[in-house]
């Protein structure tokens, strides 16, 4: 079997089809049927069986997956090694970042750091942060940017950024009856009670926003009435606009015309920041390249 054997494995595997993981790779479905029964001849064990969708890997065939993407794995890291020999201040960095860091995030990290490395070749991938911590567990980025909490324990981490959530109610709720003020602080702050009877606006289940949503309600021991989710909150921030119900949401990231509309803390007894972390993989080698981002990031921890 050679690498190229273990890599289109490893495809058809991922896309559970022989015809998709064909398309993905721009390589002929006979090329890779062959490149299974190679395999399965080789190691004298069955590794796909057929399905009404594709194929599905067999109980062996999931222990030689974990064996192909293991030496893949570490092609790609002698790959990285060898690289850093050669030439330490070039390589290529795949960081995974979502959606909203490309606004609060990048714009503070990127310029600095390419003008200090101007051989360093950065790829963006965006993708939820869930996504990112499955492709970093992968090997398909090796450097992202997330939210808290940070799921998989195969994973290092260090937060860079905080941000705190904060609550914008609709005008027309009954929020003045619930809001204080602290003593020497000028930020109004809004009691958790509010959100008994007050519809809320939520992202869906499982995205970090939410999970810090859930996390605050939970302190409260409040059971939100739960009037829309969405994926978005840039959605979450339109609706709020126009008063269709009241919303939790991370302050740096609340649009110009909401913030200009009434928004109140939480007292630190129930609120949960929403912080931003940089993860790589534990027990991994990682390029120069990537070492001179996290120095980057490390150098503005909490500046922005």
């Amino acid at each position: 079997m050679t690498l190229k054997d273990l890599d289109y494995f490893v495809a058809i595997a991922q896309q559970g089809s022989i015809t998709r993981a064909a398309a993905q790779l721009f390589v002929a479905q006979p090329a890779l049927s062959q490149c299974v029964q190679k395999l399965e001849k080789e190691t004298g064990i069955e590794l796909l069986v057929r399905n009404n969708t594709g194929v599905a890997l067999t109980s062996e065939g999931r222990c030689f997956l974990e064996f192909a993407q293991r030496v893949l794995h570490e092609k790609a890291q002698l790959g990285k090694r060898i690289q850093d020999v050669e030439n330490a201040e070039n390589g290529e960095i795949r960081l995974g970042f979502t959606g909203t860091q490309a606004t609060y995030v990048l714009p503070y990290i990127l310029p600095d750091f390419q003008a200090k490395h101007p051989g360093v070749s950065i790829t963006l991938i965006e993708a939820t942060s869930d996504q990112i911590e499955q492709k970093l567990t992968r090997h398909e980025v090796d450097i992202g940017i997330l939210h808290l909490p940070v799921v998989r324990e195969e994973l290092d981490y260090f937060e860079f950024s905080k941000d705190d959530m904060v609550v914008i109610p609709r005008r027309t709720s009954a929020y003045r009856d619930f809001i204080f003020h602290k003593e020497g602080e000028g930020v109004p702050y809004i009691h958790a009670n509010f959100f008994r009877e007050e519809p809320l606006i939520l992202t869906l289940p499982g995205q970090r926003s939410r999970m810090v949503c859930d996390q605050i309600l939970a302190n409260a021991g409040i059971v939100p009435k739960i009037r829309q989710i969405s994926r978005n909150l840039s959605t979450l921030d339109a609706l709020a606009q126009v008063d269709y119900a009241s919303v939790i949401m991370p302050s740096k990231q609340i649009s110009r015309a909401l913030r200009q509309r009434a928004h109140f803390k939480l007292d630190e007894t129930v609120s949960v920041p929403y912080s931003f972390v940089l993860a790589t993989m534990k027990d991994t080698y990682l390029s120069i390249a990537v070492q001179h981002l996290q120095r980057e990031f490390l150098e503005k921890r909490f500046t922005f």
